[in-house]
C-alpha cells in the first residue's frame, strides 16, 4: 500500500506548474447569441445605475427598476453594455431580466462589511448584504433572465486558497486513499462566515425562462430552484471555477414539469443535481444536449431525498474531465432519505475521464427508513478512462433487506484509463457502515472516521459492476475492459443470475 508512517504517499502523482481553475475550451458561440431585445423596456441606468458608481447606487437602481416594471403588470429590464457591481437583485412577477454585459455580485470582502437588512425585499438608501442568492425572488411567476451576457458570482474570493496550487493530473499508479486526498487538497473550501451566496435562488415559481445566458463562477450553488413549476432552460453556460467547494451546476429542488436543454455546465460540484428536500414530489424532468465538467457527479438524483422522484430523462449528453482529475461518478442516482425514487432512464451517453461511470444507491442516511429506488434504465452509454467500478448497491436497516428493484443495463462500455494500480481490499469484504453517511461512490468503500485524512479507504472486490441487495436487474451488452495489471474479476456475482447476453 501507499502508506509511509501512516501518511498516504503523494510521490507517484503527476503535477504540473499550476492549477487550472476554469474550462478553457468552452465554444461559447455554440451557446450564446445576439438576442433582440422587445422594443419596449426599461435600462438600469434610467434609475442611476453605472459603471462607476458605488454598488449601492447599482443595486438600489436595478431594484428599483425591476419594482416599477413590475408594478405596470410586467416588462423588460436591461443590463446594458459594461459591468455593473451590486449586493442583491430581487426580480418580481412577470419580469425578465434581460442582461447584455456583466452584472457581477459584490466581493468577500465588500459583502462582509455591508449592512445587514431586516427583510429581503425592502430597498434601502444603502444596500445592504447579499443573502439567499444574488439573482433572488420567492413567489414571483412568469420569471426570465436571459440576453446573452454574464453574471458574475465573485465566487473565487469567498473562498480559501487551495492547500495544493498544482494541477492534479491521473495518477501513474492508481491507489483510491491517494486519489481521494490529492483531489480534496485542490478544493478552495469557503472562507468562515463567508456569507457566500447562490448565484441565483428561484423560489416557489411558476413559468420560469433561463436562456441565453453566461452564468460566471459562482460562490455556492449556480442557479437552484426550490419549489417551481414549468420550468425551460436552453443555451446556458455555467462557467465556473471548478475548484470552488459546493459550486453546483444546476439544483432542481422539489421542481416538476422541468426542461434543461442545450447547455454547457463546467462546475466543482455536481453540475445537473435534482434534490427532493422540500415539501413536494418531483416529476416529469427531461435533461438533454448537455455538456457537463464536473469535479462531483455531472448528473445526479440526491442527496437529501426525502420526498419522491419520478419520470425523469436524460438523453444525448456528453460527462467530461477537462485538465484536470478527480469527482465521483459520470451518473449518481440515489434515494437516500426515505424518498421513493423510480422510472428514471438516462440514455446515450457519453462519458471520458470520470472517476466511476454510474452509481445506484438506496441508503438510509440519517437513520430515516429507506424509500426504495425502481425502475432504472441506463441504455446506449460509453464511459472511457474511469478510475473506479460502477454499483448498484441497496441497504440493511434493522435486519432488513432494503433492495434496488428492476435496473436495465443495455449497451453499456466502460474502459479504465491504463495505469499501474495498487489495491487494499478489506478483509471481510464491503461493509454497510458507509452507506450511513454521504453516499458517493468513493464512500461506498470507506468510513468516514473524524476526517478524510484518518478514514480507511479499500476497493470494491471488483473492476466493473458490483452489485448488493438488487433484484431484478437485467444486462444486455454490458462490457468493460479494465487496466491491464487487473487482477480482479468483473462482476461479484454470478452472471447467470441476471438476464445477459
Amino acid at each position: 500500500m501507499a502508506f509511509i508512517n501512516g501518511a498516504v504517499d503523494f510521490s507517484y502523482v503527476q503535477q504540473n506548474s499550476q492549477i487550472r481553475d476554469f474550462d478553457k475550451n468552452i465554444p461559447f458561440s455554440e451557446y450564446l447569441y445576439e438576442e433582440k431585445l422587445p422594443e419596449s423596456y426599461v435600462s438600469i441606468t434610467d434609475f442611476g445605475a453605472g459603471e462607476n458608481v458605488s454598488y449601492k447606487v447599482n443595486t438600489k437602481a436595478v431594484n428599483e427598476a425591476i419594482t416599477a416594471v413590475s408594478a405596470q403588470g410586467g416588462g423588460t429590464v436591461l443590463v446594458p453594455e459594461g459591468t455593473f457591481i451590486c449586493s442583491r437583485i430581487e426580480l418580481k412577477d412577470n419580469v425578465t431580466l434581460f442582461v447584455k454585459g456583466t452584472l457581477k455580485c459584490i466581493d468577500y470582502e465588500t459583502n462582509k462589511n455591508a449592512e445587514e437588512s431586516l427583510a429581503f425585499g425592502e430597498i434601502h438608501d444603502v444596500a445592504s448584504r447579499a443573502r439567499y442568492g444574488f439573482i433572488y425572488c420567492d413567489g414571483a411567476d412568469n420569471i426570465t433572465i436571459c440576453g446573452g451576457g454574464r453574471i458574475d458570482g465573485s465566487g473565487a474570493t469567498y473562498c480559501q486558497k487551495a492547500k495544493n496550487p498544482e494541477a492534479l493530473l491521473p495518477l501513474e499508479k492508481f491507489h483510491l486513499k491517494s486519489y481521494i486526498m490529492n483531489f480534496r487538497a485542490r478544493i478552495r473550501y469557503e472562507k468562515e462566515n463567508s456569507g457566500r451566496v447562490n448565484l441565483i435562488e428561484l423560489r416557489h415559481g411558476k413559468n420560469i425562462d433561463i436562456h441565453n445566458i453566461e452564468l460566471y463562477e459562482t460562490a455556492c450553488w449556480t442557479c437552484n430552484l426550490f419549489e417551481c413549476e414549468d420550468i425551460n432552460i436552453a443555451d446556458v453556460i455555467i462557467n465556473s471555477n471548478y475548484h470552488v467547494a459546493n459550486s453546483d451546476g444546476f439544483d432542481l429542488s422539489c421542481c416538476s414539469n422541468a426542461e434543461i436543454r442545450h447547455c454547457y455546465i463546467a462546475t466543482g460540484d455536481d453540475g445537473l443535481c435534482i434534490k427532493a428536500d422540500g415539501d413536494k414530489d418531483i416529476e416529469n424532468i427531461l435533461i438533454e444536449n448537455c455538456k457537463v465538467m464536473s469535479l462531483a457527479n455531472c448528473f445526479k438524483i440526491g442527496t437529501t431525498v426525502y420526498r419522491d422522484v419520478r419520470n425523469v430523462t436524460v438523453r444525448n449528453c456528453e460527462f467530461f474531465m477537462d485538465g484536470t482529475t478527480g469527482g465521483y461518478s459520470g451518473i449518481s442516482i440515489q434515494s437516500d432519505c426515505g424518498g421513493n425514487v423510480s422510472d428514471i432512464t438516462v440514455e446515450n451517453i457519453k462519458m471520458k475521464g470520470v472517476t466511476a461511470a454510474f452509481l445506484l444507491w438506496l441508503g438510509n442516511r440519517r437513520n430515516i427508513k429507506p424509500g426504495s429506488l425502481k425502475n432504472v434504465i441506463l441504455r446506449n452509454i460509453t464511459a472511457e478512462d474511469v478510475s473506479l467500478p460502477s454499483a448498484i448497491t441497496g441497504t440493511v436497516r434493522d435486519g432488513e433487506v432494503y433492495q434496488v428493484e428492476n435496473v436495465t443495463l443495455e449497451n453499456i462500455s466502460i474502459k479504465y484509463r491504463d495505469s499501474d494500480e495498487e489495491l487494499y481490499m478489506r478483509d471481510g469484504g464491503v461493509g454497510y457502515e458507509a452507506m450511513l453517511e454521504y453516499p458517493e461512490i468513493t464512500r461506498l468503500c470507506s468510513i468516514y472516521t473524524n476526517s478524510h485524512e484518518e478514514s480507511p479507504y479499500w476497493e470494491l472486490p471488483v473492476y466493473g459492476l458490483f452489485v448488493r441487495d438488487a433484484c431484478e436487474v437485467k444486462l444486455n451488452n454490458f462490457k468493460c475492459a479494465p487496466r491491464r495489471c487487473n487482477k480482479r474479476p468483473c462482476f461479484n456475482f454470478p452472471l447467470e443470475r441476471y438476464f445477459s447476453d
